[in-house]
């Protein structure tokens, strides 16, 4: 994408000489006067809209990678990266007066993002649970939302006068060239396991589109237990991990259901923290906040009281409590992650551990016996169920799951997962904990014909009366 080309784009007036008043990717939304980026995704081809839209509108500039024999059409090299580019431009450049840290990962990011907005007063987050603008919350169809969406979002923020903005970078996003056009004050690398191996098809491919996002330019904040983070680790990096060869590395740490008690090392200097969030992973986030904290210069003291006033992440390892009966709700929807549960929760269990799991529809199928394997190992029961099945048969599924569990004698199968959660919640005893994972955050269910509301917390709350 040549300058000339952006340039050309941005001064265009059409016909009546009238400028561009509206963006958009979506025929669906395209305006009189708007410019439309025929962009090529998985289910369908923007191109394919062109023609009708020329029709339909007299004022209309069209970007395309196509040859369209029609003057409103510019033809440019990669549409995405245009987009990016020229939505920037349309809103005023948001990112050059917003400090923006992009985090990138295959966990921890919507934690770490939570954190910070906890830390750093005058900021917002972009997200697997949506957006923030002055304390509202708004929802999100993708992690990271397309670039038209995010510069006009951080226009938002820019006019909610933010400083700071704390978002995720999703694989995909980083591939699809969503992240075109931002300034990153900070970029962020949190780890790498295996997912969304249905889209990369390989380990390879998939660490290959997060390693992506990092140049030697940037400033960096790398997790430096990560095996890929020698790839990434430069002069500009500033490192944490659990290795005392990183700048922020544990000095002592200790955690129960009721949180976390930590003292940690940062460039020499110590700092105790405390936070209600729990897990060794957890750790892991806390260190990155901090991490993130030490590049904008904040006072560790008050890095310190931002941790502990972060009571709360939604879908992550989100507790219920009835009795002594505890319930839990993550996001853990791979191996990876459904392991880091389910370990923290067997270090502080005092009675059982039942988790309650299912697998997501046309996605990575190698993963699902891996997550039976997983329950197997580290759960006393485990409850098999149906997840986001999308236009897979949910048995199917539950069968693909089942392949990985040798000692099906502690298994129940139950594919309605209302019941499933109800089952795992009537069946537990004293001290016992219940892990109901894969969904965490999401108040819908997706089955093949039809999306529907589903809430694993809402489940939980109206079945014990909470």
């Amino acid at each position: 994408m040549q300058a000339v080309e952006i340039e050309k784009i941005c001064s265009a007036k059409v016909r009546k000489n009238t400028e561009i008043v509206g963006l958009s990717y979506d025929s669906r939304r395209v305006k009189e006067n708007y410019l439309f980026f025929a962009v090529k995704g998985h289910k369908t081809d923007g191109n394919i809209f062109v023609d009708e839209l020329l029709k339909k509108f007299d004022n209309i500039v069209v970007v395309t990678e196509n040859d369209f024999d029609d003057s409103r059409c510019i033809k440019v090299n990669d549409v995405r990266d245009c987009m990016g580019k020229i939505a920037s431009l349309f809103y005023n450049n948001p990112t050059e007066s917003l400090n923006v840290v992009g985090i990138t990962g295959t966990n921890g990011k919507t934690t770490t993002t939570y954190l910070l907005h906890s830390i750093f007063e005058e900021s917002d987050i972009i997200g697997t649970t949506g957006y923030t603008i002055g304390g509202l919350k708004h929802k999100l169809e993708n992690t990271t939302p397309e670039s038209a969406d995010l510069h006009k979002i951080f226009d938002l923020m820019v006019k909610n006068n933010d400083k700071y903005c704390f978002m995720e970078a999703s694989s995909h996003a980083i591939t699809l060239k969503r992240t075109s056009g931002i300034k990153f004050a900070l970029k962020v690398f949190t780890n790498i396991s295996q997912d969304h191996l249905d889209y990369y098809k390989t380990m390879e491919n998939y660490a290959q589109a997060k390693l992506s996002f990092f140049n030697r330019k940037d400033k960096k904040v790398v997790n430096a237990d990560d095996s890929y983070a020698s790839t990434i680790i430069d002069k500009n990096t500033i490192t944490y991990g659990f290795s005392r060869q990183a700048d922020i590395y544990p000095l002592d740490y200790g955690f129960d259901i009721d949180g976390i008690k930590l003292k940690l090392n940062v460039f020499s200097k110590r700092v105790d923290i405390e936070s209600s969030l729990i897990g060794r992973y957890n750790i892991y986030n806390i260190m990155c906040a901090v991490g993130v904290s030490v590049f904008f210069e904040k006072d560790l003291n008050s890095v310190a009281e931002g941790i502990k006033n972060c009571t709360n992440v939604p879908g992550r390892l989100e507790f219920f409590k009835k009795n002594s009966v505890y319930a839990v709700v993550d996001y853990a929807h791979t191996d990876d992650a459904m392991s880091n549960v389910l370990l923290t929760l067997k270090e502080i269990k005092k009675g059982r551990l039942i988790v309650v799991f299912g697998a997501g529809g046309d996605r990575d199928r190698t993963k699902r016996p891996k997550m039976g394997r997983v329950a197997e190992t580290l759960a006393d029961i485990a409850i098999v169920t149906s997840d986001n099945p999308r236009s897979e048969n949910p048995d199917s599924i539950i069968e693909d799951i089942l392949k990985g569990i040798e000692d099906k004698s502690f298994t129940i199968v139950e594919p309605d997962r209302q019941k499933a959660i109800e089952k795992a919640l009537d069946m537990a005893k004293k001290n016992d904990i219940v892990a109901v994972v894969g969904k965490g955050h999401e108040d819908y269910q997706i089955l093949k014909d039809r999306t529907i509301h589903f809430d694993d917390r809402e489940v939980i709350k109206k079945h014990w009366r909470i």
